[in-house]
């Protein structure tokens, strides 16, 4: 029994900066740092680092960016056979400012994300037929996500679905008719459903509409409210944990990652979502996105300094 993540791998070219530039500005940057990401990669290692080596399927470049990712993975202990090499398309990348209260924005260039087909997605079926938690993302194309997300349901696995970016309502349907655990933050839980959930009572409303469209579990991240969770039956909030927060680009990812593990080792719903906040917290206080994933140890020790 594993846990799978089908989705995007980039390499992240990460500058620091004291503010974000506006339109039109050139601001210069304090330093910069390359490594691995993408909301997929940034999962898989999440899963990794927390001590269940999860099946990563993600399609790459046959370029030097592709081989960084590749000698990452093997040194975090995949196996990389799961990789899909695209003959044509280069590794995606991701430009991202960071200020210095955290806050970033994101310039992605998908490369060979967007061009993983249900074709490629078929010859990982196997490895999607045993797993019993699916996490994906939608940084790759939605016809290859949701086909993997098919074969992992047939076959008896939980899917957790990170809805972004949020795509259109049609396909947003469709996906949701698939998914067991939704984990939108405030943005795309706005997006999705209308209700801006920035207190309990707009939580539990957004929540319900969630349930309404498919999901079985609802989880909202946040941010420095904590998480919002909801089963149908029983719903609460999960206080933040406090942390001196400097990154904030895999806080999310992490916080996925964190509560996939959690769940797939029995954990009950509140205790698994704090789990993922004390995950999710960890990877805002230090930069990187993937490079930011803390370990199973670290998340432990947060968590039992709070107690």
């Amino acid at each position: 029994m594993t846990i799978a993540i089908v989705g995007s791998s980039n390499i992240d070219f990460a500058a620091r900066v004291a503010q974000l530039p506006k339109p039109g500005q050139t601001v210069s940057a304090k330093d910069y740092m390359t490594g691995p990401g993408g909301k997929g990669c940034n999962q898989a290692i999440a899963v990794a680092r927390l001590g269940q080596m999860p099946v990563f399927i993600s399609k790459i470049g046959n370029d030097v960016l592709g081989r960084s990712l590749i000698d990452t993975l093997n040194a975090e202990g995949f196996d990389t056979n799961q990789l899909i090499q695209s003959a044509d398309a280069q590794t995606g990348t991701a430009l991202i400012s960071i200020d210095d209260a955290g806050e970033n924005i994101i310039t992605v260039a998908g490369g060979a994300n967007m061009t993983m087909s249900r074709a490629d997605i078929r010859e990982k079926q196997v490895f999607l037929e045993h797993c019993n938690y699916l996490l994906v993302q939608l940084e790759c194309p939605v016809v290859a996500i949701a086909c993997a997300m098919k074969y992992a349901r047939e076959a008896g696995a939980t899917i957790i679905l990170d809805p972004a970016p949020v795509p259109d309502r049609v396909v947003l349907r469709d996906l949701m008719e698939l998914t067991d655990i939704v984990t939108p933050n405030i943005s795309e839980c706005s997006a999705m459903t209308g209700i801006h959930p920035d207190n309990d009572e707009t939580a539990h409303a957004a929540a319900s509409k969630l349930h309404e469209m498919g999901a079985r579990i609802v989880v909202i991240k946040m941010g420095s409210r904590g998480a919002f969770y909801s089963d149908g039956d029983q719903s609460g909030r999960v206080e933040p944990f406090d942390v001196a927060a400097i990154d904030t680009v895999a806080a999310g990812d992490c916080f996925n990652g964190g509560l996939a593990v959690a769940l797939h080792d029995g954990r009950p719903l509140r205790d698994a979502v704090r789990f993922a906040c004390a995950t999710g917290a960890l990877a805002t206080t230090r930069y990187g996105a993937a490079d930011a994933a803390p370990t199973l140890d670290q998340v432990l020790s947060l968590m039992e300094s709070a107690d």
